[in-house]
């Protein structure tokens, strides 16, 4: 990353109250954020702003966290996105489309910022 270019990350959440909550809490870590409501603008905002990160939630309208994953991650252009997956459910109750989709993490909400944080700025991810 170039020097004094700010990190970005890229929210993906139907609730705007998430939204809302995590695009305050990124920009006090002074990254730029971008947020999309559903899979389908999600993908669009990913693919033509390239963010450093993404944060999905798993169940969206139009397209869902794990199939949005696999879209990117299969994509040369997008692959090395550090993606992380919110869920509501146990994670291990969908393990193997967490590790068909080939996202980088799976965080079960509710959570502690710090832990998303952490698994943020964590480069080698759970593959």
């Amino acid at each position: 990353m170039a020097k004094g270019k700010k990190e970005s990350v890229l929210i993906i959440d139907a609730d705007q109250a998430i939204l809302d909550s995590l695009s305050k809490r990124f920009r006090m870590q002074d990254m730029l954020v971008i947020t999309a409501k559903d899979g389908y603008e999600g993908y669009n905002r990913a693919c033509n702003e390239m963010p450093d990160f993404i944060v999905s939630e798993v169940l969206l309208p139009s397209l869902n966290g794990f199939r949005l994953s696999r879209l990117l991650k299969f994509d040369e252009r997008f692959k090395e996105i550090n993606l992380i997956l919110m869920t509501n459910n146990d994670p291990e109750f969908s393990n193997d489309l967490f590790k068909a989709c080939k996202a980088n993490s799976i965080i079960k909400k509710p959570f502690r910022f710090s832990r998303l944080l952490e698994k943020i700025q964590t480069k080698n991810l759970i593959k």
